[in-house]
């Protein structure tokens, strides 16, 4: 009799997920950039002085946690590699290389056309869950679609009507 349940992430072989070696790189540099900025806030906020109400504490607080988050992301990479026993040969850089060009671009459209911050964010978010994505295309175009329009609309309200930030309106009427 077969199991109906999936296979254990923790026993996949190194043909089956070749990609997972990349995360520990990808943990590293995300720790040594926090830390960086970590730094840069502290530094900063030594020299205008540190006040719980004042502006240079939600730098410190924010990169913080980043650096906690990156070091348990970090740890938990080099578990899993360690379990799965992967050799380190097998590194796939295609994903992280494609979000990389893909936000590239995306950062070139928003400066120089007149696509706008919604249109451009919600090609921009098809295009990174279409690059993370496993499944089909068919079966999750309408979710991803209806997402990267909510997003994209969504913080493009928050930041201009509640927060009064600038965001390019582009072609479309808002």
């Amino acid at each position: 009799m077969t199991s109906a349940l999936p296979p254990d992430p923790e026993q996949a072989t190194p043909e089956a997920a070749p990609s997972a070696s990349g995360a520990p790189v990808a943990g590293v540099v995300l720790l040594l950039a926090g830390a960086a900025l970590l730094w840069q806030a502290v530094t900063t906020g030594i020299d205008n002085g540190v006040t719980l109400g004042g502006p240079t504490l939600a730098p410190i607080v924010v990169t913080g946690l980043w650096v906690a988050v990156a070091l348990g992301y970090l740890l938990e990479a080099v578990r899993k590699r360690a379990v799965a026993g992967e050799a380190a040969g097998l590194t796939t850089w295609r994903t992280p290389l494609l979000l990389l060009v893909a936000l590239v671009c995306y950062a070139v459209v928003l400066k120089y056309t007149v696509l706008g911050y919604v249109l451009a964010t919600a090609v921009f978010v098809l295009v990174a869950a279409r690059l993370l994505s496993t499944r089909p295309v068919r079966e999750v175009i309408v979710r991803d679609l209806a997402t990267a329009v909510a997003l994209s609309l969504g913080i493009y309200l928050v930041f201009t009507r509640l927060l009064g930030i600038v965001l390019p309106a582009g072609v479309l009427p808002l």
